[in-house]
């Protein structure tokens, strides 16, 4: 998770947490880069309910709170928020995950890996809700008259414009962006 929803809806209290999945996902595949501490990873996973067992490896450098993603299960790939943390016991918050707790499963060639997002990437990401927050009203309008005043909008067309926001506030995605092989 890039930002909590408390802290997101501090800017914007119309916010919800899949709009902050969504901008995850879009900087995850923007970038081509998944963020992970590779330094920080368990594996031969045992998945019941809402808890990892991990089998080989140490939850050591994972904390409350912090992201993880889960990968090479059959079932329960994905990003997760730990919730409560044990020596070899990763619970997860089933806030975050949607209420849906895991497709039990031992894999053995599963891992699960600490995401990490930069503080640039935070602030950007508040960024964009801050600008969607104050330019919501105004999509479509490029000039507006008001008695003596007059005000003309920025004109985003194809070119200067990703994901529905003006390329210049997603700027800060660049140095993150990893070759895309094959």
């Amino acid at each position: 998770m890039i930002l909590k929803l408390t802290e997101a809806q501090a800017i914007d209290p119309a916010i919800k947490q899949g709009d902050l999945d969504a901008f995850e996902t879009s900087i995850r595949e923007l970038t081509h880069n998944k963020f992970q501490k590779v330094n920080v990873r368990a594996s031969n996973l045992t998945i019941e309910n809402y808890t990892i067992n991990v089998g080989e490896g140490t939850t050591l450098g994972m904390r409350v709170n912090d992201t993880i993603e889960i990968n090479d299960t059959l079932y329960n790939d994905g990003l997760y928020v730990i919730k409560i943390l044990g020596a070899t016991t990763i619970t997860i918050d089933e806030i975050v995950a949607g209420s849906v707790p895991f497709i039990a499963e031992t894999a053995k060639d599963a891992i699960v890996t600490l995401i990490h997002y930069p503080p640039d990437i935070v602030k950007g990401v508040k960024s964009l809700i801050e600008y969607g927050l104050k330019m919501a009203d105004k999509v479509g309008v490029k000039s507006e008259t008001i008695s003596r005043m007059s005000v003309t909008y920025y004109d985003v067309n194809a070119n200067d414009n990703a994901e529905g926001y003006p390329k210049a506030l997603l700027d800060f995605i660049h140095k993150y962006e990893k070759m895309r092989w094959g």
